[in-house]
């Protein structure tokens, strides 16, 4: 997600993925989980991971749950796709270890698909079918893994970040410390993680309709700054530099 210099353009959270475009963008050390696909409009977007390794393109890839910050001095164009909703973007950014630019007929693709919505990136429907359209473009260079019918079935409950994590676990039908490992395999991070990530973006979405605090606790936060340390760590900017109007 990008943060706003001047003013936001537009932002839309949905369940699958949230995009939002900025006039640029600056996030500080953060993992998210969440394939995220960045994309300047005019200057490249550099990512750099805590060992300092450091990738340029005018359209970024990054695996979920990577420790990472962004910038780019120009308008951009931030997607970030939920790995369990749509496995196939999750699925292409993991192909490499870390991020990787986007290359060749498929940064073409994605540039083209953008260009021809440049005029328009102030509407939150247009974002939503640009975020759609490059999850297609992504999907048919991704390959396919079957998720085990037990972790599918653990993460659907915990969607609600109201869930019960212990009721959850005990009708997976395995030991805790056999689903945990399954669970690290299969998402990426262990399920009280998963947990924590999915009441940020309760929360998230909350806040366009209450103020911090009660978007906080709306979403389980036992207070505000346990809400927004969380979201500068999974997302890498404060609440209310992520607010900006979104909508579901």
């Amino acid at each position: 997600m990008g943060r706003l210099n001047e003013s936001r353009i537009s932002a839309v959270l949905a369940d699958a993925f949230a995009v939002r475009a900025s006039t640029a963008m600056g996030s500080t050390l953060h993992a998210e989980h969440g394939a995220a696909i960045l994309v300047g409009l005019e200057r490249e977007v550099t990512v750099t991971e805590p060992g300092g390794a450091v990738v340029r393109g005018r359209a970024v890839v990054v695996p979920p749950d990577l420790w990472h910050a962004a910038a780019s001095p120009g308008p951009t164009l931030g997607f970030l796709y939920d790995p369990e909703a749509m496995p196939h973007v999750a699925g292409y950014a993991r192909l490499r270890v870390g991020p990787c630019p986007l290359e060749g007929r498929l940064l073409s693709r994605v540039e083209g698909a953008v260009a021809a919505h440049r005029a328009s990136l102030s509407r939150p429907d247009v974002l939503g079918g640009l975020a759609r359209e490059v999850a297609s473009l992504l999907a048919r260079e991704s390959p396919r893994r079957a998720l085990d019918g037990r972790i599918a079935r653990v993460l659907e409950a915990l969607r609600d970040p109201a869930a019960d994590r212990r009721l959850a676990v005990s009708r997976a039908g395995v030991s805790e410390a056999h689903l945990q490992a399954l669970f690290v395999r299969d998402v990426g991070l262990p399920i009280r993680t998963f947990q924590l990530w999915r009441r940020l973006l309760a929360a998230l979405l909350a806040f366009a309709h209450l103020d911090a605090t009660g978007a906080a606790h709306a979403a389980g936060f036992a207070d505000l700054a346990h809400f927004s340390r969380t979201c500068r760590r999974m997302l890498g900017y404060s609440p209310s530099e992520l607010r900006g109007g979104l909508m579901k």
